[in-house]
């Protein structure tokens, strides 16, 4: 038998992902504190453009009690995560240059008769696939022991996670909300970890870094890398885990 790469991927919270995750959440719990038994189907989309950012929200909710400013929530949320400034793609707090679209009526009567129980009997109003295990690889490892995660999302998760704080406590102040990770780790033919094989990121940066390097792309992307490999990848992945070998992939369309 041949070894055997396995890859996982994760995203910052300032991802079109999870900026929309997160302004979706922030809906459902502001529905739950008006009413617990609030039912909740809110889907967001969420565009940056030249001319005006864009937060569309649209679904079906039913509560006992007055809606909230799902406009507000929206705001506050991708505020909360860093988009403030249209120069980085998007400013929430600004109705000038960001628009926010409601689509939200009250749950659809024919989904409703099916859910609307009395008593106990409570019916699903969806239904979806899910998969999911735990396992041990994360065990051998310090600052991943107990969260029983394959190894390549456990450091996928961890990469974006770090690209955030370096962020936000001004380690690197060049980077940007929107990231992405991947970690590709190497098994053995007998099932056990080899090494890390791969790591793969994509982080938004400031325009005007290039300026720091006479405009110079190839200055700039060489700084980036070196910056993300000390701060960002030596900082969460177990140096027992990175041999010399391992391959480095930072932005790599430029």
């Amino acid at each position: 038998m041949t070894n055997v790469l396995f890859s996982s991927e994760s995203v910052t919270s300032g991802h079109p992902d999870k900026l929309c995750d997160a302004i979706s959440d922030a809906i459902v719990d502001a529905c739950l504190s008006i009413d617990p038994n609030a039912r909740v189907a809110v889907e967001t989309c969420v565009k940056g453009k030249e001319e005006k950012g864009l937060i569309v929200l649209a679904g079906e909710v039913s509560l006992n009690g007055a809606a909230p400013d799902y406009e507000s929530i929206a705001r506050k949320a991708g505020a909360a995560i860093g988009y403030v400034s249209h120069h980085i793609g998007m400013d929430a707090t600004s109705s000038e240059v960001c628009d926010v679209q409601v689509h939200i009526t009250t749950q659809s009567a024919n989904i409703a008769q099916g859910v609307n129980k009395d008593g106990l009997d409570q019916g699903a109003g969806d239904q979806g696939m899910m998969f999911g295990y735990a396992c041990n690889e994360t065990e051998n490892y310090d600052g991943l022991k107990g969260r029983y995660f394959p190894l390549a999302a456990a450091l996928s998760q961890r990469l974006t996670r770090r690209l955030t704080t370096v962020r936000e406590d001004g380690t690197l102040p060049w980077t940007r909300p929107d990231g992405k990770s991947q970690v590709t780790v190497e098994y053995n033919s007998d099932g056990s970890i080899s090494k890390v094989h791969t790591v793969v990121i994509a982080i938004q940066h400031d325009d005007k870094l290039k300026d720091q390097f006479d405009g110079s792309e190839e200055k700039e992307l060489a700084y980036v890398r070196q910056q993300i490999r000390e701060h960002v990848v030596e900082h969460s992945i177990p140096t027992e885990l990175l041999n010399n070998d391992y391959k480095l992939v930072v932005n790599g369309t430029g």
